[in-house]
Parts: C-alpha cells; sequence; structure tokens
C-alpha cells in the first residue's frame, strides 16, 4: 500500500495533483489523503485567545470544508482510494510537515502554484517543507498520461537514491521505468556501472526497466525530444542543492509533473 499526501487548495492545480494522485491510485494500490490547510490573517489581537480563538478556528475549518467539498466530491466517483479531505487552520508549510514526520506516509504531491523557472525551483526546494520532508515529492504540472517514468541519472549518488526509492514505489508496477544517462560522455565509467546496477535492482524487484545513454552534460537543444515520452520525470536532489547545480537545471526543462527524491 502507497500511502500519498495531497495538499490541496481553491484551484486548478489543485484539482491536477487531485487527478495525478488517482491516475496513480489505478496503477497501483494506494491510499490518498488530500489535506487543506486554512490560512487566515493573525486574528488574536481581534478576537483574543481561550474560548473566542478556538472558535474562531473551528469557523475556519468549516469554512475550509465547504469550500473544497465541490473539488473532492467531483474526483471521489471515479477515485474509491480518495479519502475524506483533512482540514487544517494554520501556517501551510508547518502543518504539512507535522503531518508528513508524524504519520506514515510514502509520497507527497502537490499542484504547482509558482513560475517553473530555476530561481523559483531553487526557493522551493529550500524551503522549510522541502528541506524536512522524509519522503519523494512529485510537483504536477500537467495531466499526462503516466505510461513511462524517466529516471534521470545525473551522477552515482543520485542513481543510487532513485534506485532504492522506485525499489520501495514501483515494486511489481507494469508501467515501465526508462533510465537516462550520460554515457556517452569518457569518464563515466562510474556513472554507467551505477546504473546497470540500478536495472539489474530495479528489475529483481518486478519493474520492467529500459536503460539509454542519451544525456548531454547539460540541458541543450536537444531536451525536449530526450523527456517528450515520460508522463512522469524522477530526479534525485540534494537537500543543499545549488541555484545553478544540474539537478535544477534538467529540472527546469521538464515539461511534464516531476517526481523528486530527497538525498
Amino acid at each position: 500500500m502507497i500511502k500519498t499526501l495531497v495538499s490541496i487548495e481553491v484551484d486548478l492545480a489543485s484539482s491536477l495533483a487531485v487527478r495525478f494522485a488517482c491516475q496513480l491510485g489505478g496503477l497501483m494500490e494506494m491510499e490518498i489523503l488530500p489535506v487543506y490547510i486554512k490560512e487566515s490573517v493573525s486574528h488574536e489581537a481581534s478576537v483574543g485567545a481561550g474560548w473566542a480563538s478556538r472558535t474562531w478556528e473551528k469557523e475556519l475549518v468549516e469554512e475550509g470544508k465547504a469550500e473544497i467539498s465541490a473539488l473532492i466530491s467531483a474526483e471521489k466517483d471515479s477515485c474509491a482510494v480518495l479519502a475524506e479531505p483533512r482540514v487544517i487552520y494554520g501556517d501551510r508549510e508547518g502543518e504539512l510537515l507535522k503531518i508528513a514526520q508524524a504519520e506514515e506516509f510514502d509520497v507527497f504531491i502537490e499542484g504547482v502554484h509558482f513560475t517553473w523557472a530555476q530561481s523559483d525551483l531553487y526557493r522551493r526546494l529550500h524551503s522549510k517543507l522541502y528541506q524536512r520532508i522524509p519522503f519523494p515529492v512529485i510537483l504536477v504540472r500537467n495531466l499526462k498520461k503516466v505510461d513511462q517514468v524517466e529516471l534521470l541519472c545525473l551522477d552515482v549518488n543520485g542513481t543510487q537514491t532513485l534506485t532504492r526509492a522506485f525499489q520501495r514505489m514501483w515494486k511489481n508496477r507494469s508501467v515501465p521505468l526508462l533510465l537516462t544517462y550520460r554515457g556517452k560522455e569518457s569518464g563515466n565509467h562510474g556513472l554507467r556501472e551505477a546504473v546497470e546496477q540500478a536495472k539489474s535492482a530495479l528489475t529483481q524487484s518486478g519493474c520492467t526497466v529500459t536503460v539509454k545513454d542519451t544525456l548531454s552534460a547539460s540541458p541543450g537543444a536537444d531536451t525536449a525530444g530526450i523527456l517528450k515520452d515520460a508522463g512522469l520525470v524522477a530526479i534525485a536532489v540534494e537537500r543543499g542543492v545549488k541555484k545553478d547545480g544540474p539537478e535544477l537545471q534538467w529540472l527546469t526543462e521538464v515539461k511534464t509533473s516531476s517526481l523528486l527524491v530527497f538525498h
């Protein structure tokens, strides 16, 4: 059972995130928990503490349930694994992090609410939530059918990190994996070996795996062609990723949804 935490708001990006999660739920045994963090401006000055404050928070939660009811009900009939949403009042990142650290989930999904630029990705990856979340994250940009997952193998450590994650998430799944790496460059023997080891380990886990050595040292004119067939692109990202790091360079070029595994 893959337990999935989905952050939702009242917008199109969240609707795409829920639909994407439901699509994955059709590929594997999954439980999907949508969570809506109802944020509000500070109210202590106007209502004080104690009973008045608790009443205010309860009213905000009820308001939040009403706000997202249409979004969830639209998906419920076709997505049996979608649980009733949890509505919480508070700071979005802080509350999501509490849930992520206290409960046993396998993946976190959210729709993209920011410009898909290298600087914005850098800020997101260095946010409190992304620096501390203990499991992989999927950023949903569109609803392309997931009939292949492409794993970008940029270095040895990243390849090993992706392998461990997909041995857990993708065990005995029918959707094939494509391991793409920079195999045509000289001096890349260590990465080639890591990719072959990844293929062997994932195959033993019941995955269908193909390997291609078509990546260049950095994204170029042929990048779109390399990534065009995947419904989901996975990449390992260091917690301390640099602004000009290769992970961000490649991630910026991904036009579909992205699965990030941290190490």
